[in-house]
């Protein structure tokens, strides 16, 4: 490796948040979303370092995550959250004794045709609000008669997701969980009463809903899910450390423009570090003017446009020459949760984006 760039991911950051989520929900197992390759955070090195610190099981999100998973023999059971997504990936599924999350009768039908007579574990999903995937909770009783027939599937328990659990205190959060209440009580007698719906936002402000299973996913990367607060705020330890370096100083005159589509005028005279990392890295484009960053342990902003490869850092009142270490967001940087604001989006897409050509790299 010899381009500057890296992404640093701490194993002492995901004990750690592994160790908050038992401290809010002690009574539960933990079932860790390592889906979109552990949120960007790669999940061959975050997910033994997950295993090694007790987590109970792990979720992905598509049959191609649960065999990359796999081949990591952490000896963990594996959720796929969408179940499968056509008929050929049952007897993949049944193969590896994946856990599969039901949610609509066509994989069902795929079940029956492919997997009768398997040993199958399963969670059934019901919507309970917010309306993306799972069955309406009047649909159980028939669902739960027509699984009595297929005597070696085990359906777990049910399971549902929060829709409004980034800001706890909205009623809608408590509106879910009841009419959750009501299917367990309802068909809860024909599951192993494994049944599960906290993420992470739930975890952390809404006991109410924590069962059998909680899945956090955001938090074990230390970022909050809460609008508006950082993952350091909730006793949170960010993991990713997005890293790079000054490869060229330039010195402008007052006047001079800098980048594509001369898109910045120097006011006065100026120094400016070029930064290997760009918008073919995933650092987002829209941060190319003002956005915070971190250069030799000092903090300065972007300037002009980010380019494919490359950026601007102002390093006028910043001690740093060519070489000097940059850190883009994370840890010993500008917190991903407040670029994101300034994006107007989500951490979640923020740790998401970072490409792959991007190295990530483990550290202790």
């Amino acid at each position: 490796m010899t381009r500057p760039i890296v992404a640093d991911i701490s194993a002492a950051a995901l004990r750690h948040n592994v160790a908050v989520v038992r401290e809010h929900a002690p009574r539960a197992q933990i079932m860790a979303a390592v889906k979109a390759n552990a949120y960007g955070h790669a999940v061959t090195l975050c997910a033994p370092v997950l295993a090694e610190a007790g987590v109970d099981a792990f979720a992905v999100a598509s049959l191609e995550e649960a065999e990359a998973l796999h081949a990591l023999r952490l000896e963990r059971p594996i959720c796929l959250l969408g179940g499968p997504f056509d008929a050929d990936e049952v007897s993949v599924a049944a193969e590896r004794a994946y856990l599969l999350v039901i949610h609509e009768q066509r994989q069902l039908q795929w079940l029956e045709t492919h997997a009768g007579d398997a040993a199958l574990r399963l969670f059934i999903k019901v919507d309970t609000g917010m309306h993306r995937l799972g069955f309406a909770p009047e649909r159980l009783p028939a669902l739960f008669a027509a699984l009595q027939r297929y005597p070696r599937w085990e359906v777990l328990g049910l399971m549902s997701h929060l829709a409004r659990s980034d800001t706890p205190d909205d009623p809608f959060n408590r509106q879910q969980a009841g009419v959750f209440a009501d299917a367990i009580a309802h068909v809860g007698h024909a599951t192993a009463g494994q049944h599960s719906l906290a993420n992470s936002g739930g975890v952390l402000a809404l006991p109410f809903t924590h069962q059998h299973w909680v899945r956090p996913g955001l938090m074990l990367y230390g970022l909050s899910p809460f609008a508006g607060r950082r993952g350091s705020e909730i006793g949170l330890q960010p993991v990713l450390s997005w890293r790079s370096a000054v490869v060229a100083i330039r010195e402008l005159g007052p006047g001079d423009w800098l980048g594509y589509g001369a898109a910045w005028q120097a006011p006065a005279h100026c120094r400016v570090g070029v930064v290997a990392a760009g918008y073919g890295d995933g650092y987002p484009r829209h941060l190319g003017c003002g956005a915070p960053v971190t250069v030799a342990g000092q903090t300065t902003c972007t300037l002009a446009r980010v380019s494919m490869d490359m950026l601007f850092v102002d390093l006028t009142a910043v001690e740093a020459d060519i070489g000097a270490p940059v850190v883009l967001m994370g840890a010993g940087g500008p917190p991903l949760e407040s670029l994101a604001a300034e994006l107007g989006t989500i951490s979640y897409e923020m740790s998401c984006r970072m490409q792959m050509r991007v190295p990530r790299r483990l550290v202790s």
